[in-house]
């Protein structure tokens, strides 16, 4: 799955055609389960990987869209009380489409490194303050060629390359200066350099709340080509669980 190896888990275990992710609870796909193929027995499968998070003391968590595996995982999971979180878009664009759609990316510079004044934007953004979980996102956002667009200390973006792909990640404006034009110019300069470098096609993941910035995707030449939302059991159902089913 493409946004998978853009952004990439620290820890992958291979359960039965499943890969569980984790990296120490810094974002929700990257300590999830990509169920890709359906396991032998899908009820044991589960159980191991309620076990799994148990142990490492996160919540036991699915990443579940149409391509899951068995097809009907999402209502099992359902019927054993693991409540839906974070639906997503995902959207997809051609970059020569794109283009003639974004004005000139005046002012922005994209490396191929993160900057440290990069990064404290980041924090800033994600609210990730503790060295242990700076490091965990740190080691996620460059465990795969990436460009890295910062428009003066205003807004940043990252642009992960997968094959003839660039995914979108990390698009931030700092508060003062939103309204302005600033996500699109990043957003510009990104694909300018991902086709630079021989991608052909972007996509990006998009909560389906955040009807501003689906606008300027829309607006960009972005349009939805899958949808997906996580499976998360909350501790009490997870204890509750573990008593049934040593």
């Amino acid at each position: 799955m493409l946004a998978a190896r853009a952004w990439p888990a620290p820890h992958v275990r291979e359960l039965d055609g499943w890969l569980v992710r984790s990296a120490g609870g810094v974002t929700g796909r990257a300590n999830s389960v990509l169920a890709e193929c359906a396991p032998t027995d899908v009820h044991a499968a589960v159980q191991e990987v309620e076990r799994h998070y148990r142990r490492l003391g996160l919540a036991s968590t699915f990443q579940i869209s149409s391509d899951s595996k068995p097809a009907e995982l999402d209502e099992l999971l359902a019927e054993r009380g693991y409540r839906v979180v974070t639906p997503t878009g995902l959207l997809t664009a051609t970059i020569v489409d794109t283009l003639p759609r974004m004005p000139r990316p005046e002012g922005v510079v994209v490396k191929d490194e993160p900057t440290e004044a990069w990064l404290d934007l980041h924090w800033e953004d994600s609210g990730r303050t503790t060295p242990a979980t700076r490091f965990i996102t740190q080691q996620i956002l460059t465990g795969v060629p990436a460009g890295y667009a910062w428009l003066d200390g205003r807004s940043i973006g990252r642009g992960a390359l997968v094959d003839d792909w660039v995914g979108i990640y990390a698009l931030y404006v700092a508060p003062e200066a939103r309204g302005r034009g600033l996500a699109r110019m990043t957003l510009s300069g990104l694909l300018r350099w991902a086709a630079d470098r021989g991608a052909t096609r972007a996509f990006l993941q998009v909560l389906e709340s955040n009807a501003v910035a689906k606008r300027l995707y829309a607006s960009a030449g972005f349009t939805e080509a899958a949808h997906y939302h996580y499976r998360v059991l909350d501790q009490a159902e997870q204890e509750r669980f573990a008593g049934t089913s040593q």
